[in-house]
């Protein structure tokens, strides 16, 4: 048997966009926070210690919901909903609440990739 890999917390997700520009002004106004990288086709978003980069798409990867969708801790669910689809994104799957108590949604973004979001289970009062 192989030794086990070691695996240290996700650092980067990368989304791919056909048109940079207008992806950045984007998550900038929804994130409410400015790139901290920016180099030829990328530019990178850091939240809570990992990067949402967005990198224009070429002939090895392109915009979609297909495969993996990290999901971001946020405090509400839907207030995030209400407010990203409100600005052109549209809710893919979700919103709803899940078997662990969890709150979660898949946006589409408005350049065809998934943005999902999370919330923690609310706190089980022991006395009931």
């Amino acid at each position: 048997m192989t030794a086990q890999l070691r695996l240290g917390p996700v650092g980067n997700v990368f989304y791919f966009v056909d048109d940079l520009d207008a992806a950045v002004a984007w998550y900038g106004d929804r994130l409410g926070r400015e790139p901290v990288l920016r180099g030829g086709a990328l530019m990178a978003f850091d939240i809570g210690g990992v990067h949402l980069t967005l990198h224009r798409s070429d002939e090895f990867n392109t915009p979609g919901p297909a495969g993996t969708s990290p999901y971001w801790t946020v405090e509400d669910v839907d207030a995030v909903v209400a407010d990203w689809t409100a600005h052109g994104a549209t809710a893919h799957r979700g919103p709803k609440t899940v078997f662990s108590g969890e709150r979660l949604c898949q946006l589409l973004d408005p350049f065809g990739n998934l943005f999902s979001v999370r919330q923690e289970p609310a706190p089980v009062d022991p006395a009931t």
